[in-house]
């Protein structure tokens, strides 16, 4: 008798437990029910313009869009019954969006509500809202989800809709770029460097050309002359010039061996310089060089003819003329 007693008991607490688990799926099934159902994008607007992204593989179709190609090649394939695009990954001017989306409740559709939240552009939920539609504009390149969730009477929210998208940085971002910048900095540094070590050559060379120049015993016309005192370039001529005055195999090519310049470079400088060209300026410098020692009785005409370079007196004495307007001897 107890026993049967036991067993019974034991049954209306099992048929009880089990009568509660039903009333508590039904209660969970009615509420699921009244949750918005069916969120998703229904397409997706690109620079302000609808895209029938299928299309898109059209050739005509495309030039009906000046971004056509571009966007053509910024996806994978397109979402079944819907117009959107998979694996979306845009150039970085095509960074103006529209986003479409709907819910379905069935007891109360006209009380749907929407909140969204893009990821890597936004941190927070956007407040309720019965608009369909989320716009973005100039959004600067970078990974993003975007998270839409519905809401209706039963003030449940749906589980959250995710699409997931790529804006590409332009080519001026990318690491072949940086390594182009940084190329052309190191670059720059290397020819700063070198140019501020020619010039530190440049300036020795002009001090070691000065103290040869003074153990000369040629007129110190360097002094006499007009050159402005920052025109280091002239003074480095002319000082290299006259410490090989005498020689007369020193011309041009020597000039621009020791200057460690071009023949144009030195033509062009000179003559911006002093109106001359090349062979004139060193002509001309020899000549003036001879005229301060004609001025003096220690040297007669083809001692001061050979000490300026000159192998030939009687040359020396027609080109002496050419310059002056009067020989030699004539000074003399």
């Amino acid at each position: 008798m107890v026993f049967q007693r036991i067993f019974a008991a034991f049954m209306v607490i099992s048929f009880l437990q089990v009568s509660g688990q039903t009333q508590d799926s039904l209660i969970n099934r009615v509420n699921n029910t009244n949750i918005p159902q069916s969120l998703q994008l229904s397409h997706i607007e690109i620079q302000e313009q609808y895209i029938d992204f299928r299309r898109l593989r059209d050739p005509l179709y495309r030039q009906q869009f000046e971004f056509g190609k571009a966007l053509s090649q910024s996806f994978d394939s397109v979402a079944s019954h819907f117009n959107y695009p998979l694996n979306l990954h845009l150039p970085y001017n095509l960074n103006d969006l529209s986003f479409y989306f709907s819910a379905i409740d069935w007891k109360a559709p006209h009380k749907i509500e929407y909140s969204y939240l893009l990821e890597g552009f936004e941190s927070e939920w956007s407040p309720p809202g019965n608009h369909s539609q989320i716009a973005y504009w100039n959004l600067p390149a970078g990974n993003y989800t975007l998270k839409i969730k519905a809401i209706g009477e039963t003030q449940i929210w749906s589980a959250p809709y995710s699409y997931t998208f790529r804006i590409l940085a332009p080519w001026w971002w990318s690491y072949w770029a940086y390594t182009l910048y940084v190329l052309v900095l190191v670059i720059t540094g290397i020819a700063i460097f070198r140019y501020r070590q020619e010039r530190l050559k440049q300036k020795a060379e002009i001090r070691r050309l000065l103290e040869a120049y003074q153990t000369t015993d040629l007129p110190k016309t360097l002094h006499k002359k007009d050159v402005p005192k920052e025109n280091s370039f002239l003074i480095l001529v002319q000082t290299t010039l006259e410490t090989h005055l005498s020689d007369e195999n020193f011309g041009i090519a020597e000039l621009c061996e020791l200057l460690n310049i071009s023949r144009a470079q030195l033509h062009r400088k000179l003559k911006k310089l002093t109106g001359l060209s090349t062979s004139h300026y060193i002509r001309s410098l020899r000549l003036e060089i001879a005229k301060e020692l004609l001025e003096t009785p220690d040297l007669n005409v083809s001692e001061v003819a050979f000490k300026v370079g000159f192998s030939s007196a009687t040359y020396f004495s027609k080109v002496f003329k050419a310059q002056f307007g009067y020989s030699p001897r004539e000074m003399r």
